[in-house]
């Protein structure tokens, strides 16, 4: 049979008897996923043989498998004379949010343990209750951005109406949270006539929160 792993559910196995899990699994696993697989391979599968090694094959704890780590949900394939097949499922990260805490698709803050793959993905930093809404506000500054070629790396509410971003050359964005979409209007004019003719190269930061005017500092 195919004994189906799910987040918040508890998995029962019926194998015909109620030996240990640690006998059942002395065969190999093979790990597949249908995207990259963003765990560290040895470090999951040892994750997943100490997890099911935990309990007996009939009462197996779902917590123990998916707890602090990158897996939202598993199938698996069993059969004694072959390879334990499990294919896996893993949280798709969308921003680090500090304190190796990561935001899913899903809208979930999950902390994973280990070793895995380098992230290339934004870093939010604000209150809990405000973290999707910075990640929308990063996504309209990335954008216009994206007429550079430039990434948002970072993006964060410093105070209760200051918002800085960094770009991937190092430049920051500093803009009030409250004017924010007027001032990004001001932005694309900026990098109509300005980076476009290559004078941003060494701009440290620029400031927007300035009435109908532009700051900008270079290094």
């Amino acid at each position: 049979m195919k004994p189906y792993f799910a987040s918040f559910l508890t998995l029962f196995l019926i194998l015909g008897c109620s030996q240990d899990i640690s006998e059942s699994l002395s065969n190999p696993l093979v790990i597949t996923s249908e995207r990259e697989i963003i765990s560290d391979l040895d470090s999951l599968e040892n994750h997943l043989f100490q997890s099911l090694n935990k309990s007996s094959v009939q009462n197996i704890s779902i917590e123990d498998v998916f707890e602090d780590s990158w897996l939202s949900s598993i199938k698996t394939d069993y059969s004694i004379d072959r390879p334990v097949s499990v294919e896996i499922k893993e949280h798709h990260p969308i921003a680090n949010i500090g304190r190796d805490r990561y935001l899913t698709q899903r809208g979930k803050s999950i902390n994973p343990k280990g070793q895995f793959k380098q992230l290339s993905i934004i870093s939010i930093n604000g209150p809990e209750d405000l973290l999707s809404n910075l990640i929308n506000l990063s996504r309209e500054l990335q954008t216009k951005l994206n007429k550079l070629d430039l990434r948002v790396i970072s993006f964060e509410l410093r105070n209760k109406d200051q918002l800085k971003a960094k770009d991937d050359s190092g430049t920051e964005y500093i803009f009030s949270k409250k004017e924010f979409r007027v001032q990004l209007e001001r932005l694309e004019d900026y990098i109509s006539f300005e980076l476009n003719s290559g004078k941003g190269n060494h701009i440290r930061y620029i400031d927007f929160r300035y009435n109908n005017a532009i700051a900008v500092y270079h290094s």
